[in-house]
């Protein structure tokens, strides 16, 4: 870009030059004028101290003799030797005679130089002596006969200081432009050129690669300060392509492993799907993504902690890298998750053979920063784009590498539910599985907000009377206008953690329902389910607490059943909220127990009153009773008591009430009613005195 002239550096020096030169030598040119006008000033006093000298003899005759005519032509010459004027006068001061030049009109210069020079008018005295003829006698000897006064000639010495001057002025500003020019001249050749040089050379650098162009050092100024400036700039240079090589490295790479991370995956993944579907040769033009999680790591983190977790990670990533080809991309999405990209694959079968791999390489790591452990893995594997070699292994030909992945990380969730350390091959109906995973998800967070469920309650009967001993509620809901199964969309609500939202409601509910049926019917208790998350929190008996109250609910009415897996998981952790629980005078029921592993330790410790056998058992009677006729014998033992779940044919409800089984619940007895249709049951039951009443 060119600098506009009136802009540019070499103007402003010069002018600046050209300006100090000026004012250095005007200021000299002062100091030359003081010293010659103080010059000038001395000069015309000697020259008139010379002239009164020489007329010292005549005008002292003249004043001895009193001779006016003598005195006259005495002064006429001292005024036509410069004086301006001259008189002499006797000894008695009487003026004998006086002689002055005719003035002359001054000019204001003039004038001021007049001022400069003779400020205080000085003029010259002379005494005149005794002439020497007649200091002969004594008494004349050093006799002062009168005294000669000259003045100086102003004018005269005036103008030659002036016509000085004008010279002196006319050289000095010629002088001071040389200089200036001249010092313009050295600093453009010192400075200015330099700096174009170093200007058009950088307007040369590549605003896209600027690194690995240094400016070149130009020629003279390898020592000076140019010279230090133009190293630092190229030192500059190398200092931001290093920390623009580790912005894109980190930007791009995993900072723990190395490897590529999630925009590079996406990058290289889009590329090689470009490459895939405009390369048609047989076994040339498909790729596979391989969505690969670490089986139960959150363990070794746990157990050993994160520094041996991360070193872990590191590992896992030397072999990820070491199983497969340069030409393929090994990528880390976080935490324990990895993705390798393989290109140019033939089938699905190249695809499982390096998926083994991968396992069998994994398998090998035995040993981690002095800690032996097992690695597994489970791995998820899509191909794209799919063809009939691919079958159902295969992935749309249109998805991106945002979809593939989704599908790869879909495989993998599958291979890790069948236990893991496998691979598992992607398929259309585990994409619509995941699409309608998120959509039910998302419905049900609507629903928890806008509280939009509803409950049903399954009637629990006495197995020898058939009285009415109490209901479960179960929570329902409808998405859509469609009737979603619990069985779906609990588990979503215990991934996501809406289960502890909903489970609040569930027992407001059940607690409301239940306060009114006792106030306007009669004493009925109902149980609701709790969740691993609910029985986890800390605060839930303080909470089961506070909703008792705000009800006014009799805690005898509310029976809280927890599944066995759930209790049996962590006993000792459960065991305080179950004793504030049961203190409460909440009961306590074991759901679906005998499918768990409980410990009767532990059991006889567990403040639980029921006991609920699982449906599984209870389809077996009455051919298979073993394990159903052994659950009543221990609940009998333990003074617990026992509900049947799952009862529908009237061979299994007799052998259950023969076998001293308390309770019976299914769909012989009852389906899950309307909250209206079960207080019409219970109704109904006190009108007839079916009813159980209700036991502290």
């Amino acid at each position: 870009m060119a600098i506009p002239i009136l802009r540019s550096l070499t103007l402003k020096q010069a002018i600046h030059a050209v300006l100090a030169a000026f004012v250095i030598g005007f200021a000299i040119t002062a100091a030359e004028f003081a010293w010659t006008a103080s010059r000038e000033r001395a000069a015309a006093l000697a020259r008139i101290e010379q002239v009164a000298n020489l007329v010292e003899g005549p005008a002292a005759t003249a004043a001895w003799l009193i001779d006016g005519d003598l005195a006259g032509q005495v002064l006429d010459g001292v005024v036509r030797a410069n004086a301006g004027w001259a008189e002499i006068r006797l000894g008695d001061g009487t003026l004998l005679a006086r002689r002055e030049q005719t003035a002359t009109p001054m000019s204001l210069l003039g004038q001021a130089a007049t001022a400069l020079l003779f400020a205080d008018r000085p003029t010259l005295v002379h005494d005149l002596p005794l002439p020497a003829a007649d200091r002969s006698t004594p008494a004349g000897s050093g006799r002062i006969v009168g005294r000669l006064t000259v003045g100086i000639d102003t004018g005269r010495a005036a103008a030659g200081f002036l016509a000085y001057v004008s010279a002196a002025l006319v050289a000095g500003t010629l002088r001071n432009l040389l200089i200036g020019l001249a010092m313009a001249a050295v600093f453009h050749r010192l400075l200015t050129r330099p700096l174009l040089q170093i200007g058009r050379a950088v307007a040369r650098i590549d605003p896209e690669k600027p690194y690995g162009q240094p400016l070149v050092v130009p020629r003279g100024h390898a020592d000076d300060e140019l010279g230090f400036v133009i190293a630092r700039f190229n030192q500059t240079l190398t200092l931001l392509e290093q920390e623009h090589d580790e912005l894109r490295r980190l930007a791009t790479r995993c900072p723990l492993t190395g490897l590529a991370n999630r925009a590079l995956l996406l990058d290289r993944l889009d590329h090689a799907i470009d490459l895939a579907e405009r390369a048609r040769e047989p076994g040339t033009g498909r790729l596979a993504v391989l969505h690969v999680d670490l089986d139960r790591f959150k363990r070794i983190n746990d157990s050993l902690g994160h520094g041996v977790g991360d070193l872990l990670l590191c590992r896992v990533a030397e072999r990820l890298g070491a199983c497969v080809r340069r030409c393929d991309t090994v990528g880390r999405l976080g935490g324990d998750e990895f993705v390798v990209v393989l290109e140019r694959v033939a089938d699905g079968e190249e695809a499982a053979m390096v998926a083994q791999r991968l396992l069998d390489g994994l398998s090998a790591l035995r040993e981690v920063g002095n800690h032996r452990i097992h690695v597994t893995a489970s791995i998820g594997i899509v191909l794209h784009p799919m063809d009939a070699a691919g079958g159902s292994g295969g992935a749309d030909g249109g998805a991106d590498g945002a979809g593939l992945m989704r599908m790869a990380d879909s495989a993998m969730q599958t291979a890790k539910a069948a236990g893991g350390n496998r691979f598992v091959f992607h398929t259309r109906d585990m994409t619509d599985r995941a699409e309608t995973r998120l959509r039910l998800e998302a419905g049900l967070r609507e629903a928890a907000a806008a509280k939009s469920f509803e409950l049903v309650y399954q009637p629990k009967i006495e197995a020898a009377g058939g009285r009415l001993t109490g209901f479960e509620a179960l929570i329902r809901w409808r998405h859509e206008g469609v009737a979603i199964s619990p069985a779906d969309f609990i588990p979503v609500a215990e991934d996501t953690g809406l289960i502890i939202e909903i489970g609040h409601w569930v027992l407001e509910e059940a607690c409301r329902t239940a306060t009114r049926w006792a106030l306007d019917h009669g004493p009925v208790p109902v149980a609701v389910n709790v969740s691993a998350r609910q029985l986890a929190d800390p605060g839930f008996a303080r909470l089961v607490e506070q909703v008792l109250q705000r009800h006014g609910t009799p805690p005898g009415l509310l029976e809280l059943e927890i599944t066995e897996t759930v209790i049996m998981k962590d006993v000792r952790h459960h065991l305080p909220t179950l004793n504030r629980l049961r203190a409460l005078g909440v009961r306590i029921a074991i759901d679906d127990f005998g499918t768990g592993y409980s410990s009767l330790a532990y059991l006889r410790e567990l403040p639980v009153d029921v006991l609920k056998i699982d449906r599984s058992f209870v389809n077996d009677l009455p051919h298979a009773p073993d394990i159903a006729s052994t659950v009543i014998a221990l609940a009998q033992k333990l003074l617990l008591s026992t509900v049947a779940e799952g009862v529908e044919t009237a061979e299994q409800r007799h052998w259950l009430a023969e076998a001293g089984c308390n309770c019976l619940q299914g769909f012989l007895i009852s389906r899950p009613l309307s909250a209206d249709a079960a207080e019409a049951m219970v109704m109904t039951a006190f009108a007839c005195d079916e009813a159980l009443p209700l036991t502290a």
